[in-house]
């Protein structure tokens, strides 16, 4: 699923759009059947931008924001790669990587606190997940990992690998991957 939602993310990129407001329930499902494709959907907040241009307005929502945005920086298309990753870390762990009650710490736990992997639940996922999330959540956006390099990460090959695997007649094999 995620997979999917990256290449659907790299496709509005490739014609110059930035969504600016990625998260969880901006993906819907296009039916509830098992084959079902995630759709990315509200775009209101999206913005044209030129391959060398920057955006300045601060849109998003808090939790999911890139942390250029809160600066009130210029910022590019790597603001959506940013939310991706949150929404990566929240599919698997159910929160989001900064957030709290308050606005105010959830802005700064965004702009200055360290990624950490210290649920439980992170003791169940793969290296390679943990380093993909990693590399989304990059508060530098300069040093932060392309759509590109997204989809070719180890974590993406090790899925489709597994699912191949498991599902060698599935006609949707390559359209439905797990998370």
């Amino acid at each position: 699923m995620t997979y999917q939602i990256a290449i659907g993310v790299k496709y509005l990129h490739e014609f110059g759009i930035v969504h600016r407001d990625l998260k969880l329930e901006n993906i819907m499902m296009s039916d509830s059947s098992d084959g079902a494709i995630p759709q990315i959907v509200d775009f209101g907040l999206a913005k044209i931008i030129g391959p060398s241009n920057t955006a300045s307005e601060p849109f998003g929502t808090l939790g999911y924001v890139a942390p250029e945005v809160l600066r009130k920086q210029p910022y590019t298309f790597s603001c959506d790669v940013w939310s991706l990753g949150c929404i990566i870390y929240a599919l698997l762990s159910g929160s989001l990587p900064f957030d709290h009650e308050s606005q105010k710490e959830t802005i700064r736990m965004t702009l200055d606190d360290k990624l950490v992997f210290d649920l439980p639940c992170w003791d169940e996922v793969s290296p390679n997940a943990k380093d993909l999330v990693k590399k989304l959540l990059e508060k530098d956006p300069r040093n932060r990992i392309s759509l590109t390099d997204m989809l070719a990460h180890p974590w993406f090959n090790q899925a489709r690998s597994k699912y191949a695997a498991a599902t060698p007649s599935s006609p949707n094999a390559s359209k439905s991957l797990p998370i």
